[in-house]
């Protein structure tokens, strides 16, 4: 659950990947997954990419959560790791990376979109 996604593609700064790791980029849109089965949760994210990308938005909020809650203690993280591999597979996405502790830290991750 602590441990830190990112991911940039080829092509992007460093620059602009740094800002997006700093929490430097106002987060225009966001989609918040806590109580989301893994099946629901990765319909959303790509519905939630996609409509992004077509509004023309450069930088989301995807709120996974850290798997904290006792009930679920057992299965920690697994929207997290499953997060981080469906980004990766969107077009639309060229960099993600775990948020600011005011965002969310760990629990949350900034995905910078194409233009």
């Amino acid at each position: 659950a602590w441990y830190v996604l990112e991911f940039r593609r080829p092509g992007v700064q460093h620059g602009v990947f740094r800002k997006l790791k700093q929490g430097r980029y106002e987060a225009q849109s966001r989609l918040d997954m806590h109580r989301m089965s893994v099946d629901v949760a990765r319909r959303e994210t790509f519905d939630f990419i996609d409509e992004s990308y077509r509004c023309g938005l450069r930088c989301v909020l995807i709120i996974h959560g850290k798997g904290d809650s006792k009930p679920e203690r057992e299965r920690s993280s697994i929207l997290k790791g499953c997060v981080d591999r469906w980004l990766r597979e969107l077009e639309p996405v060229l960099a993600f990376h775990s948020a600011q502790p005011q965002h969310g830290g760990t629990g949350a991750v900034y995905v910078l979109l194409r233009k």
